[in-house]
């Protein structure tokens, strides 16, 4: 269209042109959306169904004589085309910034072989229904493109809805979410392939087109790369980049959607490939995922699935054609079915996830209607019955294939759950997800050690999967109660509630240069997330954080950190309540960490030293937890790892026991005997096991040390304190001989007693430590208080 057109101002006595009565249309679907989705989401439902819902309505409103004269006035067709095509542009984009690439490539066979299983035999299934379609239609020519439309369109999947859909449920975070949408972008991004390379043989002009766009998208990711490393060197100091260094990013993007769509091209794959080639550390990466993200996914993607609504129209369609709609939807739903549920039984997948992949991949729309409206010069057959009828079979098919998945979610919540909590139940080869908490720069700079340690770095081997997780914790501070101004406080008035660097701006900045720094380096990114929230409710939104990112254990900063001098200073009792909470509350496993930052274990990226880390074994779930954690300091060069093991020299101390118990108590007691003894035996398995599988390989050192009481213990603790960098040890042992009388000193019972010790700043003991404890069920919880 005319670009003067897009800000023509009213004509004559005209209140409204389409310009202004499609910012309104907007707005209406908006409210209709959030009127629809307060309703549906108690049911399950995810967003897009109701913003499509939204469309409808708002669609059969132009029923009415006056509504039809206002929302669709002259012109209007192409302000709205214009519109979405701008704001396809933005969110696909952004897909590309967010995309999981670590799990795609991963995931890189799954995804193909369920992309080309759901093409094939959508197509076998669709081949003989066309034929019938082409003479039903009364079709006379262009049958090529009128098949492939149709394919594409009815077999093609809206990644854009699969990813809402599946960040609405919460399944973001879980395999089988991050696999629908990984298979969701490949269908799509095959569709629009397949498509514009058929229509270049057919024009026999677009292929030259063709090269020189794929050549100008290779300038623009190159110019991205350039941009992304050279603008936060203008102002350092800054958080983020200015807002007209942002906009510079979306004008280019912008300028090269515009160019493509002018030659009758789809520009979805270039911008696509542009969102995920951009650098993915660093300053300008975190500005763009920060101000597109609310925008994007709270504004543009919901009125874009308002418009596809808005496009349902019936009014050309005759009974016989609803039959034909009718078969059009089933056969698309069947070939979905077929072609998913025969890839998940090639690859294996697990039974209880086929009929959620295969109707999750179901939802149409986006390319669908983008394909349906572009290059009508090559579409002799496209009528308003073609036009109603595919769009009519988009929005059904949408709607149900959400109506149905939602509620296959909640009729199998318990398979779509997180249940791996325990990292014994483990292998180095699944991907492990942590979360680390950080008040501060000085927390940030040893979490970010610990983070590198367990990353697995060994230069010439293969990495495991590691997902980790940073968490800025900014308490609000309490409302004073006074009536001076800010300068006019004292100095420890002032930073009674610590002070403006607690609010994330030069912390903030700190932090990201420290995780810049990690990245650059090690090639492993690591999200942030940021959480202000009061000190009295931080620990349940930590502990929901864990549940919806998934994440198999949440390290804590220890209350207390280490001063220049040695010493260590109490933070304050705020932050042990909190950790105490988290640690009964938790629905994963939990790290307190005791960072010795000067002494102690330091960063490792960008420097060869070898620490030297020591994982202290007595016996229980929270020591072996701990030594399944140091399973991924195995496959670090710059770590050396010792697994020290304390053996009690008299072990027969519970038939004594045994012989002594009353006749009344003797059942109680065999049950606790026989406790006792399936837990040492698990102890035993367990240990064994590790020592097969590293000590006797030479990656693990191993020491065995027979102690007979708590003093002993002490003894070689502080023996070897001098030894190692960093400890690693459970929280809880039980009714244990080996550290008996040891918490008769005890100062911080969240620490256990052994991890007590080591943390206490009166014994020399200059290493950090890492105490452990083991996901807690409600009856361990009861046990432990």
């Amino acid at each position: 269209m005319d670009p003067k057109m897009l800000f023509c101002l009213p004509e004559g006595d005209a209140l409204f042109n389409p310009l202004n009565t499609m910012f309104i249309q907007m707005a209406c679907i908006l409210v209709f959306s959030q009127f629809f989705y307060l309703f549906l989401k108690p049911c399950g439902q995810a967003g897009p169904v109701a913003q499509i819902l939204a469309g409808i309505v708002l669609s059969l409103l132009t029923i009415i004589r006056k509504v039809h004269e206002f929302f669709l006035q002259k012109d209007s067709a192409s302000y709205y085309i214009f519109f979405s095509f701008l704001l396809r542009t933005a969110f696909v984009f952004l897909i590309g910034l967010e995309i999981d690439l670590d799990f795609m490539k991963r995931n890189l066979k799954n995804s193909i072989v369920i992309t080309l299983g759901s093409l094939v035999i959508s197509g076998i299934i669709w081949l003989p229904f066309l034929w019938f379609l082409i003479r039903f239609m009364q079709i006379k020519g262009d049958f090529l493109t009128f098949y492939l439309a149709f394919l594409i369109t009815l077999s093609n999947t809206a990644a854009p809805v699969v990813i809402r859909s599946i960040i609405d449920w919460k399944l973001h975070t879980s395999e089988i979410g991050r696999l629908a949408i990984s298979c969701g972008l490949f269908i799509e991004i095959t569709n629009i392939f397949i498509y514009t390379i058929v229509l270049s043989f057919i024009s026999g002009t677009m292929t030259a087109d063709i090269f020189i766009y794929s050549f100008a998208t290779g300038v623009i990711i190159l110019t991205n790369r350039f941009l992304a490393s050279w603008l936060p060197k203008r102002n350092p100091k800054e958080k983020y980049l200015s807002k007209a260094e942002t906009l510079a990013f979306i004008i280019l993007i912008l300028i090269i959607a515009l160019t493509i769509e002018s030659s009758n091209l789809n520009s979805t794959l270039f911008v696509f490939i542009i969102g995920i080639m951009f650098p993915r550390e660093g300053k300008t990466y975190r500005t763009l995922i920060q101000r597109l993200s609310y925008p994007i996914h709270e504004f543009v993607l919901p009125v874009y699935f308002g418009y596809i609504g808005f496009r349902f129209s019936v009014n050309s369609l005759t009974k016989r054609h609803y039959l034909v709609l009718g078969m059009t939807v089933a056969l698309s739903l069947l070939g979905k079915l077929l072609g998913v549920l025969f890839a998940c039984s090639f690859l294996k997948i697990p039974k209880q996830y086929w009929l959620f992949l295969s109707t999750m991949l179901s939802v149409k729309g986006h390319i669908g209607l983008v394909l349906l409206d572009s290059n009508l010069m090559y579409k002799k057959w496209f009528t308003p019955v073609v036009h109603d009828m595919f769009v009519a079979a988009l929005v059904i098919m949408t709607l149900l294939s959400g109506v149905i998945t939602s509620l296959l979610l909640r009729s199998q919540e318990k398979s779509f759950a997180h249940i791996k909590t325990s990292l014994e139940l483990f292998d180095t080869t699944e991907e492990l997800r942590v979360l680390t908490c950080v008040y501060g720069v000085r927390h940030a700079r040893g979490s970010i050690s610990l983070v590198s340690a367990l990353s697995g770095f060994s230069p010439g081997a293969s990495s495991s999967p590691f997902t980790p997780y940073l968490m800025h914790l900014i308490p609000l501070p309490k409302k004073r109660k006074t009536e001076l101004l800010y300068h006019e406080l004292d100095e420890d008035a002032g930073n009674s509630n610590g002070g403006d660097d607690e609010f994330g701006t030069n912390e903030g900045l700190e932090i990201n240069d420290s995780i810049d720094s990690f990245t650059r380096d090690r090639k492993i990114m690591v999200r942030q997330v940021k959480l202000v929230a009061p000190m009295e409710n931080m620990h349940e939104e930590i502990c929901n954080a864990t549940e919806d990112l998934r994440v198999s254990i949440v390290f804590l900063p220890f209350h207390k950190h280490q001063r220049i001098d040695g010493k260590t200073t109490n933070d304050g009792e705020v932050f042990r309540h909190m950790n105490r909470k988290v640690l009964k509350q938790a629905q994963c496993s939990i790290g307190i960490f005791v960072d010795r930052n000067i002494t102690g274990f330091h960063q490792l990226h960008g420097s060869d030293s070898v620490q030297h880390v020591a994982a202290l074994f007595f016996g229980g779930p929270d020591d072996r937890e701990a030594l399944s954690l140091c399973k991924w300091l195995t496959n670090n060069s710059q770590i050396h790892l010792t697994v020290i093991q304390f053996v009690a020299d008299d072990s027969k101390t519970e038939k004594i026991v045994g012989d002594a118990v009353t006749k009344e108590n003797n059942e109680v007691f065999l049950e606790i005997v026989s406790e006792d003894q399936t837990e040492n035996k698990t102890d035993r398995i367990f240990l064994e096991e590790f020592y097969h599988r590293f000590v006797t390989t030479g990656q693990v050192g191993f020491i065995e040390k027979r102690v007979s009481n708590g003093m002993q213990t002490l003894t070689i603790l502080r023996e070897i304190g001098e030894m190692y960098s960093l400890f690693v040890v459970g929280k809880n042992r039980g009714d244990c001989p080996m550290t008996s009388g040891m918490n008769d000193w005890e100062e911080c019972p969240e620490l256990g007693t052994v991890g007590d010790f080591l943390a206490s700043s009166n014994m020399d003991v200059n290493a950090s430590v890492l105490v452990v404890q083991r996901h807690r069920n409600s009856f361990d919880s009861f046990v432990d208080e």
